[in-house]
């Protein structure tokens, strides 16, 4: 299957000239996929407190488990990552 010739026009050269290339050529370069795996879990428990009808407080925490069977392009990509946030809102 072929997918047909692409013009690729750049600022050098006029607006209805260009260079073709063969897409099907470049695709079937690709002969597999990469087998890295990379998960991610989050837990986050909160809640809201009401102090009158209009005035509350929240509060809340996550915590994050990243997991990769092997190293990506930064490298080891394995990790945890905890952070909260408490507030203090009104309703009017």
């Amino acid at each position: 299957m072929s997918l047909g010739n692409v013009v690729i026009r750049g600022t050098s050269t006029p607006l209805n000239t260009g260079t073709t290339y063969d897409t099907a050529e470049q695709n079937n370069l690709i002969d597999g996929y990469s087998d890295l795996s990379y998960e991610q879990y989050q837990l986050t428990v909160g809640g809201t407190y009401l102090l009158t009808e209009a005035l509350y407080t929240t509060a809340s925490f996550t915590y994050d488990k990243f997991n990769s069977d092997e190293e990506y392009v930064y490298g080891d990509e394995d990790g945890k990552a905890y952070y909260s946030y408490v507030g203090v809102g009104y309703r009017f």
